[in-house]
Parts: structure tokens; C-alpha cells; sequence
């Protein structure tokens, strides 16, 4: 009897050993790794990449390593406020951040309140910040100043490893032969994996 489908809800590992590296994302993870030594007039970073690209994965690591707060609405007094009641630097996540999403003089005096405390911060985008339609010249200036990593579009090996882990955190078995023959033939893209294991997983329920 075939079961009924479910859509169920995993949460994939983020742990540091559950990433898989290879030439399309070691830049990034080097960067993680090199934290806090991240040169600049602002201690930052942003990774940039497409959707399932591995940024949130490497976003929690470094938040496990520095305490990083997560933010969607930076603010330069709240910055001063952290540094206050807890006395070290502190470390903001800000993901997905876009020029619709955000006020140009409000990240304006978010990222001079990060400098003004030595604090860190990560970005995470699907293009480089410093490219986006910002209005504000000191703002873009400073987003010049703020490393950036790229993730590369995936190949071969880790797209097999994806599958594979995508199968595994199911408690699915995959064959390796069908997993090269998936690999040889899908889109090179992080979202296909997500896509195409989707699809593979409702299909074996």
C-alpha cells in the first residue's frame, strides 16, 4: 500500500561538522573561521549567495562562535546599548538585507556605531551590498569597506553531498548511482537540490 504523502518540516543540522566544503564555498567558510580577525575600518563580512546556498548554515557557525544577535531593524543606539550591558563587543546578524528593506541613514549610523565599538558584523545577501541602489554616498562608501565572500554556484561534488544529506536528515536511503545520475542531469543551483530532493521524498512517501 503507498502511503499518503505528508508535507513535513525538517530542520537541516547546522552544526560546524555538518558543512561540506568544497571549491564553491571554502572562501566563505575561511572567512568564518578567520573571525575575529576581519581586517577594515568596520569588523565585517558579507556572504553572498543564492537561496540554499549554505549562508544561514555558516551564519549560525559564527553566531555559536561570537553570541551574534540576529536583527532585521539595525539601529546605532541599540548597538551602544549591547556594548554597555554586556561590556565587550557585540556581534549582529543581518540577513537578507536589501535597500527596500532598510532606511539608508538608519544603517548609516547602524554601521558607524559597530566601528565606534569595534563590535563585528555579518551580512548575508544574495548580491554584494555595496552594489545594491542605496541613495546615500557615506552609506555606500561604507559598505565598500566590508569584506565580502561570495558562494559559488555548486559543483558536482558538493551537489552529491547535498542529496545525500538532504536524504539522510529524512531517514531515506538514496543509492549512489542514482544520486550521480541525478547530478550528471539537474541545474547547477543550491535550490535545485531543495527542489529536486522535495519532489524525490514526497514521491517515496
Amino acid at each position: 500500500m503507498k502511503q499518503i504523502p505528508m508535507d513535513l518540516s525538517f530542520r537541516s543540522a547546522q552544526g560546524r561538522d555538518n558543512f561540506f566544503i568544497s571549491s564553491s564555498n571554502q572562501l566563505a567558510a575561511d572567512w568564518i573561521d578567520r573571525w575575529p580577525d576581519w581586517p577594515g575600518q568596520i569588523q565585517g563580512l558579507n556572504i553572498v549567495g543564492g537561496s540554499g546556498s549554505g549562508k544561514s548554515h555558516l551564519a549560525a557557525v559564527w553566531q555559536e562562535q561570537s553570541g551574534a544577535a540576529i536583527i532585521s531593524n539595525p539601529d546605532g543606539d541599540m548597538v551602544h546599548s549591547s556594548a554597555e550591558k554586556s561590556g565587550k563587543a557585540p556581534c549582529f546578524i543581518l540577513d537578507n538585507l536589501t535597500p527596500e528593506t532598510v532606511d539608508d541613514e538608519a544603517l548609516f549610523h547602524f554601521l558607524n556605531a559597530i566601528k565606534s565599538v569595534q563590535g563585528s558584523l555579518l551580512i548575508l545577501s544574495h548580491l554584494p551590498v555595496a552594489q545594491m541602489a542605496w541613495t546615500l554616498a557615506d552609506l555606500i562608501s561604507r559598505l565598500k569597506a566590508i569584506n565580502v565572500a561570495q558562494i559559488e554556484l555548486p559543483d558536482d561534488m558538493i551537489l552529491f553531498v547535498l542529496l545525500e544529506k538532504y536524504f539522510a536528515e529524512r531517514q531515506l536511503v538514496a543509492p549512489h548511482n542514482m544520486l550521480h545520475y541525478i547530478v550528471s542531469r539537474m541545474d547547477r543551483s543550491f535550490s535545485a537540490v531543495n527542489q529536486i530532493g522535495a519532489a524525490l521524498d514526497h514521491e517515496a512517501l
